[in-house]
């Protein structure tokens, strides 16, 4: 700009110290900022609040503290949009009650709360299960007209299913034609969720049907909460053809839906079902990633199929998906519970090669098979080594 004989203004700036909050590139962005005031360029309330929600971003609550102090001294004050990052911040970090205060300056200061400061405090009430008071402040909007929207209502019908309290979540959904609000695809995975996982799978189903007669197209995460659904309340030959049916209609699935469908049906024990998903991966699109191998792989050691999760074990690295810390827990886990402590050790080492550790499940397994009558020497060299 200056090369082009324009000097830069406080809009120039602005801009820049913006958008370097918004990547949390602080540092630079104060750097900017001193430069701006070096040149003699004012900086203005979106100055300051950018930089206050850039140090929010980072939890530098001190420094959000002093900028605040610092733009009220310049004579520069918030507005409405400096103190909604304060609130929808403090909430995310579950400091309600000093979201609250602010809310309450900002009441004193005659700067009226609006849609999203309400939504940020009652998501921060829902985050700590407090739904009397995330209650008390959607109500609080209501009367005040206009200020409810859709997102106030997933809000609190997420808050309500989370501790299972679908018909108070229900009863919301139900209201929102009174104020003239359409639900969302949001709107309806979060309450088809929370059907499932309070065991009501009727009311998940017609809830779903209705979805569509509505005219909201599911997306793949709907998808996925009906299979986990279905997965978690044993309705695996339910699943299976609802996984037909999407495949036939084309659906482009995720490998969570596979993953999820494996993994349920490994835990009931239907290993050849399970084989038979994952081996048909290998034709399809969303290819197994690391976590479909760690599924598959627990499923082998649960059954005492310790060969077979070996061999996916070494499968998986030749074909260039490498195990992670949890996949090297996995396998060691199974050996030790299956009394190959020795093969189990070697796995160990090499998992340490690779500059993973041993998670708490693993560790409580090594101290227990320890305090046996009889140990495996490398067992007890191994415990020797990491004291």
């Amino acid at each position: 700009m200056e090369e082009g004989g324009c000097e830069p203004n406080t809009v120039s700036y602005n801009t820049i110290i913006h958008s370097l909050c918004k990547d949390t590139l602080i540092d630079e962005a104060f750097n900017l900022f001193s430069e701006m005031i070096s040149r003699g360029i004012a900086p203005t309330v979106v100055t300051y609040t950018s930089l206050i929600q850039g140090v929010c971003n980072i939890r530098q609550w001190k420094q959000a503290t002093a900028l605040l102090n610092e733009m009220v001294s310049q004579g520069i004050f918030p507005d409405i949009h400096t103190f909604n990052v304060l609130v929808d911040t403090l909430c995310k970090e579950g400091m309600v009650v000093e979201a609250e205060t602010v809310v309450e300056t900002m009441i004193q200061r005659d700067i009226e709360p609006d849609v999203i400061t309400y939504n940020s405090l009652m998501d921060g009430y829902c985050l700590q299960g407090e739904m009397d008071e995330a209650k008390h402040v959607f109500h609080l909007m209501v009367s005040k007209g206009s200020l409810v929207n859709v997102r106030s209502c997933n809000i609190l019908i997420n808050g309500y299913c989370k501790q299972k309290k679908t018909d108070e979540a229900s009863k919301i959904f139900q209201e929102m034609t009174c104020w003239e609000l359409v639900p969302d695809t949001i709107t309806f995975n979060t309450l088809i969720d929370g059907f499932y996982k309070a065991g009501r799978i009727q009311e998940a189903e017609k809830l779903f049907s209705e979805m569509q007669d509505c005219g909201q197209l599911p997306a793949v995460q709907t998808y996925n909460i009906i299979v986990d659904g279905l997965c978690n309340n044993q309705q695996l030959s339910t699943v299976l053809e609802l996984l037909r049916d999407m495949e036939g209609n084309k659906l482009e699935l995720d490998i969570v839906v596979y993953n999820t469908i494996i993994e349920g049906l490994c835990k009931a024990g239907k290993m050849d079902s399970a084989i038979d998903l994952f081996s048909g991966l290998s034709s399809k699109h969303p290819q197994p990633d690391v976590w479909t191998h760690k599924i598959m792989i627990l499923g082998f050691c649960k059954g005492g199929l310790l060969s077979e999760a070996e061999k996916l074990f070494t499968e998986m690295k030749e074909k260039g998906c490498s195990p992670n810390g949890c996949t090297y827990n996995t396998v060691i886990r199974g050996f030790m519970n299956n009394s190959e402590t020795s093969r189990a050790m070697e796995l160990i080492q090499e998992m340490r090669e690779r500059g993973f550790s041993a998670d708490t499940s693993t560790l409580h397994l090594i101290v227990g098979l320890s305090s046996k009558d009889t140990v495996d020497p490398v067992l007890l060299a191994w415990l020797k080594d990491s004291v």
